[in-house]
């Protein structure tokens, strides 16, 4: 092979090496610049505090007298396109629970950012496997769980629900038991059967993860309600029908027209004092 040639096949392979490179570096900046300006828009303040072992990226503003909202995230991005290879930084593209929380106008609002998202996934308390196999492990639960209870503490909080949309919904689920002051969890397309969920998609068992199906059902005194949309793929109602059999105190909310992510953030302002009511009665 000729010189020339080794030189365009080199190029021919560095070409998509590097554009990926170059994809996963500007989707990443671009997923924490769009984050901090969604935040900033609604007045919320961002910092970073410790959990139980991981760092928190929040962004939060306390109403005086009112409820605090504590908002978690979906998954994010734990494979790259393909889902052949682990993502270099699972920062959730479309942040859901982040809209919903800058529609919680007269609320308090804590938004509270996964392990190892926001930047941190190159950090040394972070490996792979706590965006992917171990998403939903009981160190995760545990570090989000100390630092929400360290929120509620400083901010004397009295009153607290946990909101969870897809992957923050199980979270939320698995949270609830330890978070101080709760009074509810509510989540939206939540995956709360996860074995079922993995079958469902044909994905690798989430090995190390917690299930909530599979958990202790929650304390009496914290309400639960379930959000789904009929047109939801990710999600289906359906996944949720052996954990309402399991927990028959749960409410379900029905919304045929919504599916993974529309149209909760339009409808939210609207929904969300509905919510509240119910979970604080």
């Amino acid at each position: 092979m000729s010189r020339r040639a080794k030189g365009r096949l080199k190029g021919a392979l560095v070409a998509p090496l590097m554009a990926a490179f170059v994809w996963v570096v500007s989707g990443c900046t671009s997923a924490n610049r769009h984050a901090d300006q969604v935040a900033a828009a609604a007045g919320l303040d961002r910092a970073v505090v410790q959990g139980d072992g991981f760092h928190h990226v929040t962004y939060s503003r306390i109403v005086p007298n009112r409820p605090l909202l504590i908002y978690l995230d979906g998954d994010g991005l734990p494979w790259t396109r393909g889902g052949f290879d682990v993502s270099a930084d699972p920062t959730v593209r479309h942040p859901l629970a982040l809209e919903l929380a800058a529609h919680s106008n007269s609320y308090s609002v804590l938004y509270l950012g996964r392990p190892c998202y926001y930047g941190w996934a190159d950090q040394p308390e972070c490996e792979s496997a706590d965006w992917t196999s171990r998403r939903y492990s009981a160190q995760i639960v545990a570090s989000l769980v100390a630092g929400a209870n360290r929120f509620i503490a400083e901010h004397a909080v009295q009153q607290a629900i946990l909101i969870g949309h897809s992957g923050g919904g199980t979270l939320a689920v698995l949270m609830a038991p330890h978070v101080m002051n709760l009074r509810a969890v509510i989540t939206i397309a939540g995956n709360l059967d996860v074995q079922a969920w993995t079958r469902y998609h044909g994905y690798l068992p989430l090995t190390g993860s917690l299930d909530p199906l599979r958990e202790p059902a929650l304390p009496e005194q914290v309400m639960e309600l379930h959000l789904t949309g009929g047109r939801d793929r990710e999600i289906p109602p359906a996944l949720l029908t052996p954990y309402l059999a399991a927990h028959p105190h749960a409410q379900h909310w029905r919304y045929p027209r919504f599916d993974h992510y529309c149209c909760w953030a339009d409808t939210w302002p609207e929904l969300l004092p509905r919510l509240v009511r119910a979970a604080l009665p």
